[in-house]
């Protein structure tokens, strides 16, 4: 039987939640305790389905004008995949995600999460997605999974006399430095005279949309000036950056990878968090040398 996607509509409020009820009740209660799937179950009333066709892009798949399975896309976030039980193992959900994928990269999403039940983890892992870290809500364990999609927008190696103009007022907008050692075209000089090749830069066609430094000193990495351009940001672009920077870590033979962010700034802490880093009890100490530091 012949199988439809298109976007969700109002009225399908009722048939999505009763896919999405009827799954979690036969599908995800071998893995789940039965609190968490009423707990779960809470969230896909008709009512509530209604509110998330409002906040996210809704998909369903349509047998003999019935919806037998629905997904959606929130940014770059994959969610409430659900197959009819009856009609699981016939690549209907594979179908939904091809559209959800296209639709990601159409929007220019370069990494596309997806926090999975333990139950769809086969299924994602299938799709080429993998896991980067457990999340636990109570008793309730998720997996959150990630794929890097093709990109329309490559990072590569910084290149000089292409770059430094447009990553020098990158990071003056992002960052808003204000101090002599701190300036943009400084720390660009103190990179390249390292030479490391641990300069990246993203790029839509010659323009430079996003900027990151990863440094090694043979034990651990960190990370630095990982800035996106306010047009591309909420894309996934970011996080595709810090990947790129920890796999040339990787590479090199990295144990560990570092980070520092400004105190107070939760929107940032989230970022790295949702990437797999965590907030460790350390303090940061650091000390200028003044015969290094550029005169004002």
């Amino acid at each position: 039987m012949s199988t439809a996607v298109r976007l969700a509509q109002a009225s399908d409020a009722e048939g999505i939640s009763q896919v999405i009820l009827a799954a979690l009740h036969s599908s995800n209660a071998g893995d789940y305790p039965a609190d968490v799937i009423a707990r779960v179950a809470s969230n896909f009333t008709p009512q509530a389905v209604l509110q998330l066709l409002t906040r996210r892009t809704v998909l369903v798949a349509l047998q003999d004008q019935q919806i037998v399975a629905t997904a959606a896309l929130d940014t770059n976030v994959v969610r409430s995949v659900f197959v009819n039980p009856a009609l699981q193992g016939q690549g209907i959900g594979r179908q939904l995600m091809v559209d959800i994928e296209q639709r990601a990269r159409e929007a220019g999403v370069t990494v596309l999460s997806v926090p999975s039940s333990l139950t769809a983890e086969p299924f994602y892992t299938r799709l080429g997605f993998h896991t980067v870290r457990d999340v636990y809500h109570g008793n309730e364990r998720t997996l959150v999974m990630e794929k890097v999609l093709s990109s329309r927008h490559p990072i590569g190696v910084y290149r000089d006399r292409q770059h430094r103009a447009q990553v020098a007022a990158l990071w003056q907008q992002a960052f808003g430095y204000d101090t002599p050692h701190n300036r943009p075209e400084l720390a660009i000089d103190k990179k390249l005279a390292v030479d490391d090749g641990l300069f990246f830069v993203a790029t839509d066609k010659t323009a430079v949309i996003g900027t990151l430094m990863a440094g090694y000193d043979g034990h651990r990495g960190w990370l630095y000036s990982v800035a996106v351009h306010p047009d591309y940001r909420r894309q996934g672009l970011g996080a595709s950056l810090v990947r790129h920077g920890e796999q040339a870590l990787i590479a090199l033979g990295c144990l560990k990878i570092n980070l520092q962010i400004n105190l107070g700034n939760d929107t940032v802490v989230g970022f790295y968090e949702a990437l797999g880093y965590g907030v460790e009890p350390r303090i940061s100490m650091g000390k200028k040398i003044a015969q290094n530091l550029p005169k004002p």
